[in-house]
Protein backbone atom coordinates (compact mmCIF):
# COMPACT_ATOMS: atom_id res chain seq x y z
CA UNK A 1 0.00 0.00 0.00
CA UNK A 2 1.38 3.38 -1.04
CA UNK A 3 1.78 6.15 1.45
CA UNK A 4 0.10 9.53 1.07
CA UNK A 5 2.22 12.47 2.22
CA UNK A 6 1.12 16.05 2.76
CA UNK A 7 4.10 18.36 2.15
CA UNK A 8 2.74 21.00 4.51
CA UNK A 9 2.50 21.69 8.23
CA UNK A 10 -0.64 23.81 7.79
CA UNK A 11 -3.17 22.80 10.46
CA UNK A 12 -5.95 23.79 8.05
CA UNK A 13 -4.73 21.52 5.23
CA UNK A 14 -4.19 18.68 7.69
CA UNK A 15 -7.77 19.03 8.98
CA UNK A 16 -9.29 19.22 5.49
CA UNK A 17 -7.52 16.00 4.42
CA UNK A 18 -8.49 14.24 7.65
CA UNK A 19 -12.12 15.33 7.25
CA UNK A 20 -12.09 13.86 3.72
CA UNK A 21 -11.13 10.47 5.21
CA UNK A 22 -7.51 10.22 4.11
CA UNK A 23 -4.73 8.61 6.13
CA UNK A 24 -1.48 10.43 5.50
CA UNK A 25 1.84 11.49 6.88
CA UNK A 26 2.85 15.13 7.29
CA UNK A 27 6.33 16.11 6.11
CA UNK A 28 6.92 19.86 5.90
CA UNK A 29 8.82 20.91 2.77
CA UNK A 30 12.24 22.50 2.97
CA UNK A 31 12.11 25.27 0.38
CA UNK A 32 12.55 29.00 0.03
CA UNK A 33 9.03 30.32 -0.46
CA UNK A 34 9.93 32.64 -3.31
CA UNK A 35 8.59 32.72 -6.85
CA UNK A 36 8.11 35.35 -9.53
CA UNK A 37 5.18 36.16 -11.76
CA UNK A 38 1.47 36.84 -11.36
CA UNK A 39 -0.15 35.43 -8.19
CA UNK A 40 -1.63 32.30 -9.84
CA UNK A 41 1.72 31.44 -11.46
CA UNK A 42 3.56 32.03 -8.18
CA UNK A 43 1.17 29.78 -6.24
CA UNK A 44 1.55 27.00 -8.82
CA UNK A 45 5.37 27.26 -8.75
CA UNK A 46 5.44 27.15 -4.94
CA UNK A 47 3.02 24.20 -4.73
CA UNK A 48 5.23 22.27 -7.15
CA UNK A 49 8.43 23.20 -5.28
CA UNK A 50 6.90 22.03 -2.00
CA UNK A 51 5.73 18.71 -3.43
CA UNK A 52 9.04 18.07 -5.22
CA UNK A 53 11.13 18.77 -2.12
CA UNK A 54 9.38 15.90 -0.32
CA UNK A 55 8.73 13.58 -3.29
CA UNK A 56 12.45 13.42 -4.13
CA UNK A 57 12.93 11.55 -0.82
CA UNK A 58 9.75 9.43 -1.03
CA UNK A 59 9.33 8.49 -4.71
CA UNK A 60 7.12 5.48 -3.95
CA UNK A 61 4.56 7.73 -2.28
CA UNK A 62 1.88 10.13 -3.44
CA UNK A 63 2.87 13.63 -2.33
CA UNK A 64 0.65 16.70 -2.10
CA UNK A 65 2.11 20.21 -2.06
CA UNK A 66 -0.06 23.32 -1.84
CA UNK A 67 0.30 27.07 -1.67
CA UNK A 68 -2.27 29.75 -0.97
CA UNK A 69 -1.92 33.42 -1.88
CA UNK A 70 -4.18 36.35 -1.15
CA UNK A 71 -4.05 39.14 -3.70
CA UNK A 72 -5.62 42.36 -4.92
CA UNK A 73 -4.85 43.02 -8.58
CA UNK A 74 -1.29 41.73 -8.95
CA UNK A 75 -0.34 42.69 -5.36
CA UNK A 76 0.20 39.60 -3.20
CA UNK A 77 -0.70 40.02 0.45
CA UNK A 78 1.34 37.57 2.47
CA UNK A 79 1.50 36.60 6.10
CA UNK A 80 2.05 39.57 8.40
CA UNK A 81 5.48 40.00 9.98
CA UNK A 82 4.00 41.40 13.19
CA UNK A 83 0.73 42.63 14.74
CA UNK A 84 1.07 46.10 13.23
CA UNK A 85 1.40 44.71 9.72
CA UNK A 86 -1.65 42.49 10.38
CA UNK A 87 -3.62 45.62 11.34
CA UNK A 88 -2.44 47.41 8.20
CA UNK A 89 -3.43 44.47 5.99
CA UNK A 90 -6.87 44.16 7.57
CA UNK A 91 -7.45 47.92 7.21
CA UNK A 92 -6.43 47.67 3.54
CA UNK A 93 -8.81 44.74 2.91
CA UNK A 94 -11.68 46.28 4.91
CA UNK A 95 -14.74 46.78 2.71
CA UNK A 96 -12.92 45.40 -0.34
CA UNK A 97 -12.98 42.31 -2.47
CA UNK A 98 -9.79 40.34 -2.88
CA UNK A 99 -8.91 37.01 -4.44
CA UNK A 100 -7.47 33.86 -2.94
CA UNK A 101 -5.69 31.29 -5.07
CA UNK A 102 -4.74 27.85 -3.82
CA UNK A 103 -2.53 25.81 -6.10
CA UNK A 104 -1.95 22.10 -5.55
CA UNK A 105 0.68 19.74 -6.93
CA UNK A 106 0.21 15.97 -6.68
CA UNK A 107 3.24 13.83 -7.49
CA UNK A 108 3.54 10.08 -7.86
CA UNK A 109 5.45 7.73 -10.15
CA UNK A 110 2.51 7.65 -12.59
CA UNK A 111 1.16 11.13 -12.37
CA UNK A 112 2.19 14.75 -11.99
CA UNK A 113 -0.74 17.11 -11.65
CA UNK A 114 -0.70 20.82 -10.90
CA UNK A 115 -3.99 22.67 -10.61
CA UNK A 116 -5.39 25.74 -8.92
CA UNK A 117 -8.64 27.30 -7.86
CA UNK A 118 -9.46 30.96 -7.28
CA UNK A 119 -12.15 32.40 -5.01
CA UNK A 120 -13.24 35.99 -4.42
CA UNK A 121 -13.66 37.18 -0.84
CA UNK A 122 -15.34 40.40 0.24
CA UNK A 123 -14.72 41.80 3.71
CA UNK A 124 -17.32 43.90 5.39
CA UNK A 125 -16.21 47.37 6.49
CA UNK A 126 -14.22 46.93 9.71
CA UNK A 127 -13.92 49.41 12.54
CA UNK A 128 -10.53 50.17 14.05
CA UNK A 129 -11.68 48.43 17.25
CA UNK A 130 -12.68 45.29 15.36
CA UNK A 131 -9.28 45.17 13.70
CA UNK A 132 -7.50 45.72 17.04
CA UNK A 133 -9.54 42.99 18.75
CA UNK A 134 -9.06 40.50 15.94
CA UNK A 135 -5.29 41.03 15.82
CA UNK A 136 -5.12 40.77 19.63
CA UNK A 137 -6.70 37.28 19.33
CA UNK A 138 -3.50 36.13 17.56
CA UNK A 139 -5.43 34.38 14.80
CA UNK A 140 -4.29 36.63 11.92
CA UNK A 141 -0.57 36.35 12.62
CA UNK A 142 0.25 33.16 10.67
CA UNK A 143 -2.15 33.51 7.77
CA UNK A 144 -1.93 35.00 4.30
CA UNK A 145 -4.10 38.10 4.23
CA UNK A 146 -4.09 38.23 8.04
CA UNK A 147 -7.29 36.23 8.48
CA UNK A 148 -8.61 32.72 8.86
CA UNK A 149 -12.02 32.21 7.25
CA UNK A 150 -12.55 29.03 9.29
CA UNK A 151 -12.02 30.78 12.62
CA UNK A 152 -13.09 34.04 14.15
CA UNK A 153 -12.19 35.65 10.82
CA UNK A 154 -15.49 34.32 9.50
CA UNK A 155 -17.23 37.33 11.08
CA UNK A 156 -15.31 39.78 8.89
CA UNK A 157 -16.09 37.97 5.63
CA UNK A 158 -19.23 39.30 3.98
CA UNK A 159 -19.20 37.04 0.92
CA UNK A 160 -17.25 34.28 -0.79
CA UNK A 161 -17.68 33.62 -4.49
CA UNK A 162 -16.04 30.27 -5.05
CA UNK A 163 -15.08 27.32 -2.90
CA UNK A 164 -14.71 27.80 0.86
CA UNK A 165 -11.90 25.22 1.05
CA UNK A 166 -9.93 27.06 -1.60
CA UNK A 167 -9.92 30.05 0.77
CA UNK A 168 -8.96 27.75 3.66
CA UNK A 169 -5.98 26.43 1.71
CA UNK A 170 -6.91 23.14 0.02
CA UNK A 171 -9.58 22.81 -2.71
CA UNK A 172 -10.61 19.32 -1.67
CA UNK A 173 -13.39 19.20 -4.27
CA UNK A 174 -10.69 19.13 -6.97
CA UNK A 175 -8.09 17.09 -5.06
CA UNK A 176 -10.34 14.23 -3.90
CA UNK A 177 -10.98 12.64 -7.34
CA UNK A 178 -7.25 12.73 -8.17
CA UNK A 179 -6.32 11.00 -4.91
CA UNK A 180 -9.10 8.42 -5.25
CA UNK A 181 -7.70 7.54 -8.68
CA UNK A 182 -4.11 7.25 -7.42
CA UNK A 183 -4.99 5.51 -4.15
CA UNK A 184 -7.85 3.12 -4.98
CA UNK A 185 -7.55 1.41 -1.59
CA UNK A 186 -9.24 4.44 0.01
Amino acid sequence: MRKLILASSSPRRIQILKNAGFNFEVIPPAIEEEAQGPPVVRARILAKKKALSVWRKFRDSVVIGADTLVFVGEKVIGKPKDPQEAKDILAFLSGRTHKVVTAVCVLSKEKRVVFHDVAKVKFRKLSKQEIESYVASGEPLDKAGSYGVQGFGAVIVERIVGNFYTVMGLPIHMLYPILKNLLPQL
